[in-house]
């Protein structure tokens, strides 16, 4: 992908770009729903976190409990993907247009670093405590959507980190 799927400004540009000349019914269109936001990696990744997080919640409550650990994974997973599903929602409708005194970006940034680091933890403590089949792959379920969000993590960190070398030259 290119520079701009990953720009954390590349919303703010199309919709103002799209917006100047463009018919009413286009514009009423494209100030809705951005598209472009779906197609990008940091969509892409929060999407297959969202079906990652799902697979290793229905693999937790599915199975035999414990000894609690997996309550604790379960909780992550579950708070994970309200969070994300949230952040989809703000960066598909375009809230960070029409409500520019909120720093999304950073919000974004924190909430998926936030959740990665609860999916690290507790997905080694559901691995390490818990020997049923079915926890111990939820428990790598949530390994791989701490990989998933820490790659989201590092797409946000690098597009903020571009604008900012743009911005001062």
């Amino acid at each position: 992908m290119n520079a701009q799927n990953t720009s954390s400004n590349h919303t703010a540009t199309e919709y103002s770009q799209s917006t100047y000349g463009a018919p009413s019914s286009t514009r009423e269109s494209e100030s809705r729903i951005d598209k472009a936001y779906l197609t990008s990696i940091r969509a892409i990744l929060k999407f297959a976190c969202l079906l990652v997080c799902l697979i290793a919640f229905i693999c937790l409550v599915a199975t035999a409990q414990c000894n609690g650990t997996h309550v604790f994974l379960a909780t992550v997973t579950w708070l994970v993907i309200i969070m994300q599903v949230m952040i989809i929602i703000i960066f598909i409708l375009r809230l960070q247009v029409k409500f520019p005194g909120v720093d999304f970006e950073f919000l974004d940034f924190f909430a998926t670093s936030h959740d990665a680091l609860y999916l690290l933890i507790s997905s080694s403590i559901t691995i390490n405590y818990c020997r049923v089949p079915g926890q111990v792959a939820g428990g790598v379920m949530g390994l791989i959507a701490f990989l998933l969000l820490t790659g989201d993590a590092i797409t946000i960190f690098l597009a903020r980190r571009q604008e900012t070398v743009e911005n001062t030259n």
